[in-house]
């Protein structure tokens, strides 16, 4: 009897220290406020370019390339909850759809097959001007979703401004979100 108990205790543990880990970014988890969170982003060499206060935008290297990072808080700006990094956009398909292939196959070898594909419309044999006309309407759907424990990881390729295209990546730390929504629940 006591080993049973033992053990499950040992289980319950287990899944609590699952449930209490965070997503993360470069190594660092996604928690706690926005001013510590940046603060360990700018020593991994990021330089914040602009701030207000729910959201950050850094510049650097992101694994090889030029990116903006954006850090977001919750509405009240107390709770880092997610990250967006985000490539130079180009109206080129050929150099978007090369990025996001590279990016989603680093994240296929560190994180397995994505939960979620989602690479409908435009075909990778049509013209650039159309497949940048249906990126820049909307029109086409290109992208892919790793579901984790911690959180999730989602690749796209968006419309970035009227004449680029840009490829991103969003980190969403599922515990912050929860967080969030059980504030919301005890305001109804």
């Amino acid at each position: 009897m006591k080993k049973s108990i033992l053990v499950i205790t040992a289980m319950l543990c287990a899944i609590t220290c699952i449930a209490e880990e965070h997503l993360k970014f470069k190594g660092i988890p996604i928690e706690g406020s926005m001013k510590s969170f940046c603060q360990k982003l700018e020593t991994k060499g990021y330089e914040a370019v602009v701030s207000d206060a729910n959201s950050t935008l850094f510049r650097g290297d992101f694994a090889g390339s030029n990116a903006t990072i954006g850090v977001v808080s919750d509405d009240d700006g107390e709770i880092v909850s997610a990250v967006m990094v985000m490539f130079d956009g180009s109206d080129e398909w050929r150099v978007l759809v090369n990025l996001y292939d590279f990016y989603k196959d680093l994240y296929t070898r560190k994180y397995g097959e994505p939960t979620k594909i989602i690479e409908e419309n435009p075909s990778r044999t049509e013209y650039n001007s159309e497949l940048m006309a249906k990126l820049l309407d909307r029109t086409a759907v290109w992208g892919c979703l790793w579901e984790l424990p911690a959180g999730d990881i989602e690749i796209n390729i968006e419309k970035a401004d009227d004449f680029n295209g840009w490829v991103t990546i969003r980190y969403r730390d599922t515990q912050n979100e929860e967080a969030k929504i059980q504030k919301y629940l005890e305001d109804i």
